[in-house]
């Protein structure tokens, strides 16, 4: 059995250093792919860039672009040669298990069989060979070779360093998040406006109030409670005739976290506004009310409550809501939303249609790698050019959470291929340093948009799933629970608040909206 012992030399590194330290020499390394799509024009070299790419914090995978994808296939023609050179092969072998952990599984098997070893001695990381450097201490005169050894050597260190160590705990320490929830929730008091609720340029804005008013909700003191039942008295005065709830803008989103927060308040007098509210979520819904077949893509969605483009973000939100106001799995609003789940996914079997998106000609269809995109044809983590000329749109995090979550609530069993496709994509892009999915290589802060929303979607839709391990690429397994409130008590700042600083877009540079989202995560990691 191969030993993680012998990487002990290498250093793992914590915090947005190591980020920095990967992104650096991956950017570097980039520039040396040639036309083949090898690294240097070298298997092993090709094959350590790789697992440094797969194991980075970034986890790129071979969907992530043709700086994966093209050195996938350059190792794929390699995998073919016989050559007696075990080393060789278990860096390639490792380096298609770490970049996707199922689809190039025979290859990898072949290639373990013909040296005469088992796959389970894939499962741990291969010895390093020669003088291994961590990414801090490696030289600047480095060579490729050196360079793309060092990557993969400290890849497989921080993914497996935590897996291996029996002694540390599976569960997540419930008093460590209890005060740094409630540190939260000061942070959140200390931020309403004079209106008392939480203001937008000097004005109440119902939204985020609403978000607030759950994460209060969460706390076990009665003085955060009270004033979330004072922004619920704030939230009903918005109550439109048709049931909605908002300030004039987002009306959808609004009404759906304004049910959540009605339904955490548990007042009996609250009932029928919820009813309500449910009944205008219905109505904004895509379907034969509005002249759409089932035959139409955006059939089943919901968008912002009044342009009739839905988005799997609002649609997220709406069934969120139905499903805390007991709306059962069975109802046909769950049911019409199937079909536009199906058609937002890249799953062909399921999803064979192909789109055309905002006047562009050029066809968009489904990839197969499980994960979700915002509306069918549509991915704000852009698309990937395929062989055939068309377009896929590239699947990312929070839109594969929220499909997943989605499902389940529809009383899509959790057996179903649809279902399993997006938890394999899950497992194969698991991390919590980026929202992944985004082409980081083309813009380095791609991966940072929507990371707090991200959060909260990933704990809800794995709560609800009922998951508690992902078997990640490699083996490697990683408690969800235990990691992401880490990760999030380990992000907080000195004042309780969180705020998403490399990337604002989607209003993630308001730090009582990644304050709220933060806690909303805490109390789904609590099982």
């Amino acid at each position: 059995m191969l030993s993680l012992l012998l990487l002990s030399p290498l250093l793992a590194f914590q915090g947005p250093s190591e980020k920095e330290l990967f992104d650096a020499y991956l950017n570097r390394i980039r520039p040396a792919q040639m036309a083949d799509g090898s690294y240097g024009g070298n298997v092993v070299i090709t094959a350590d860039v790789l697992t440094g790419m797969a194991l980075s914090p970034r986890a790129y995978r071979v969907d992530d672009g043709p700086f994966v994808r093209d050195a996938v296939t350059y190792l794929l023609a390699e995998a073919d040669q016989r050559v007696d050179d075990w080393d060789r092969d278990q860096r390639l072998a490792l380096a298609l298990l770490h970049v996707h952990q199922d689809r190039y599984l025979p290859t990898v098997e072949k290639l373990v069989q013909r040296h005469g070893h088992h796959l389970a001695e894939l499962q741990t990381p291969a010895p390093a060979m020669g003088t291994p450097y961590t990414l801090a201490d490696l030289p600047q005169d480095a060579g490729l070779a050196q360079t793309a050894r060092a990557l993969a050597d400290a890849g497989i260190l921080r993914t497996y360093a935590k897996s291996e160590n029996s002694v540390r705990p599976h569960k997540p320490n419930v008093e460590a998040i209890s005060t740094s929830y409630e540190r939260g929730v000061d942070y959140l008091l200390s931020t309403r406006g004079e209106s008392g609720v939480w203001e937008f340029f000097g004005q109440p804005e119902p939204g985020i109030s609403a978000l607030a008013a759950r994460a209060l909700f969460g706390s076990q003191r009665e003085d955060a409670r009270k004033v979330g039942f004072e922004v619920l008295d704030f939230l009903l005065t918005l109550q439109q005739e048709d049931g909605s709830i908002h300030g004039g803008r987002v009306a959808v989103y609004t009404t759906s976290v304004a049910v959540g927060a009605l339904v955490d308040g548990g007042r009996e007098a609250d009932i029928p506004a919820i009813q309500k509210a449910v009944a205008y979520l219905r109505t904004v819904q895509t379907d034969e009310g509005e002249g759409y077949s089932e035959a139409d893509k955006f059939y089943g969605g919901i968008g912002y409550g009044g342009d009739l483009r839905p988005d799997l973000s609002n649609l997220q939100y709406a069934l969120q809501a139905l499903n805390e106001a007991d709306v059962p799995a069975e109802d046909e609003a769950f049911q019409r939303a199937i079909h536009f789940l199906n058609r937002s996914q890249n799953r062909s079997e399921s999803n064979p249609e192909t789109y055309r998106d905002q006047g562009d000609p050029t066809p968009v269809r489904a990839g197969n790698d499980g994960g979700a995109v915002y509306y069918p044809g549509n991915s704000p983590a852009g698309t990937v050019h395929m062989p055939d000329g068309s377009l896929v749109a590239r699947s990312y995090g929070s839109m594969t959470y929220a499909l997943l979550k989605c499902f389940l609530f529809a009383g899509v069993p959790k057996e179903d291929p649809r279902v399993v496709a997006a938890v394999d994509w899950i497992s194969a892009h698991w991390t919590l340093e980026v929202n992944p999915g985004f082409d980081t290589m083309v813009d380095p802060r791609g991966g940072f948009q929507g990371l707090y929303y991200y959060y909260l979607s990933l704990a809800q839709a794995l709560d609800a799933a009922e998951i508690e391990v992902i078997e990640a690429a490699g083996g490697a397994q990683h408690y969800w629970r235990l990691e992401l409130s880490e990760k999030l008590m380990s992000t907080q700042q000195e004042d309780g608040h969180w705020v998403n600083e490399d990337a604002p877009r989607w209003w993630e540079g308001n730090p009582v909206l990644c304050t709220a989202y933060a806690l909303g995560a805490m109390r789904a990691v609590q099982p």
